[in-house]
């Protein structure tokens, strides 16, 4: 038989759990285990490890006593992560960002889950585990260089910036490399602050891979033609497409073009997956960008406005200051005051 679960009927039956002592939290070391069985449903294990700043690896193991569909709307945080699946396949729909897709064994995903509703669909008897890395990219990456920082996924670097985060969702396989740091990370030899160290080191290495696998892919990605692409990496692509070429953004019908949609495709899929219009959403983009070259301090307003693409001072100026409520020079003078 199927049951249904909703986030209020997990809280529940959470609490419940804990009141008749079937759910229990216990640190040890650098650890803290959670685990949860809640009748006629689930059993559930969790080990979580919070490594350096901005950085944390959850070892998770779940087991379905019936079918389950679990119906998913609290995700109201920006969460970044990578999720590498050893065991079980679960279906899972992200409304209004993918279509159902399975998560099994042998594939991993990036994700930014923000205000994404999910449904999921669960067996029962199949054993489930992962290993999930969570990133908090401000803090991660606090010490990378705007250079190193432009070698990173776009979507992380759109988190960098102080914009809008965007949900985000891409799906690749594990590589014998991954599989190898993945093996390490569950046979971890040390305790206490060897682990802990150790154990960086691995979630480091991961997120190594999965950049190198990203760029692979981008590159790939770009050589494919359009009609190989789902409608959804097209406006990914096109997104790609403005973010490179700030100075001089092809028109509309021409970006169209080049991922392989009609100009209405565009402008539809590109206000569902981000939630306004391809321009408008290049032009916050250039003004956070603006924002970060200025409190830099190494050009001045004028070449700032020209890198990110306004070929009028007085319009630049205009929009700055409407969305930072400081003009340019404002904001710069302010900024160099407070380093």
């Amino acid at each position: 038989m199927t049951k249904i679960l909703t986030d209020t009927d997990w809280q529940e039956l959470k609490a419940e759990s804990e009141q008749n002592g079937q759910a229990y939290t216990q640190s040890k070391g650098v650890e803290t285990i959670h685990q949860v069985k809640i009748l006629d449903v689930f059993n559930t294990y969790q080990c979580w490890t919070e490594l350096r700043g901005g950085l944390s690896i959850l070892i998770n193991e779940v087991e379905f006593i019936d079918d389950l569909v679990w119906i998913r709307d609290s995700f109201d945080d920006y969460r970044f992560g990578l999720s590498f699946f050893l065991s079980g396949k679960v279906r899972i729909e992200r409304h209004g960002l993918t279509d159902e897709a399975d998560e099994s064994i042998g594939r991993y995903y990036s994700e930014c889950n923000c205000d994404i509703k999910e449904t999921e669909w669960w067996k029962a008897g199949e054993k489930y585990s992962r290993i999930y890395l969570e990133i908090e990219p401000q803090e991660f990456f606090s010490n990378f260089s705007e250079e190193d920082l432009e070698q990173i996924p776009i979507f992380l670097r759109q988190a960098l910036i102080g914009g809008k985060v965007q949900p985000y969702y891409h799906q690749g396989k594990i590589t014998r490399q991954m599989r190898r740091v993945l093996r390490e990370i569950l046979q971890c030899p040390h305790q206490g602050l060897m682990k802990r160290m150790y154990l960086e080191s691995k979630a480091v290495e991961l997120i190594t891979l999965h950049f190198q696998q990203f760029q692979k892919q981008d590159i790939h990605n770009h050589s494919l033609t359009a009609k190989n692409l789902s409608d959804i990496d097209k406006i990914y692509q096109a997104e790609e497409i403005l973010l490179g070429n700030l100075e001089n953004p092809p028109s509309l019908m021409e970006l169209a073009r080049q991922v392989g949609l009609n100009d209405f495709k565009l402008k539809r899929g590109f206000r569902q997956v981000f939630g306004t219009s391809a321009f408008k959403y290049l032009h916050d983009y250039r003004l956070e960008k603006a924002s970060q070259l200025l409190a830099l301090g190494e050009m001045n307003v004028e070449e700032v406005a020209f890198k990110v693409g306004f070929d009028s001072r007085s319009y630049f100026a205009l929009a700055f200051r409407k969305k930072f409520g400081l003009n340019p020079n404002q904001y710069f003078q302010h900024r160099q005051k407070s380093v």
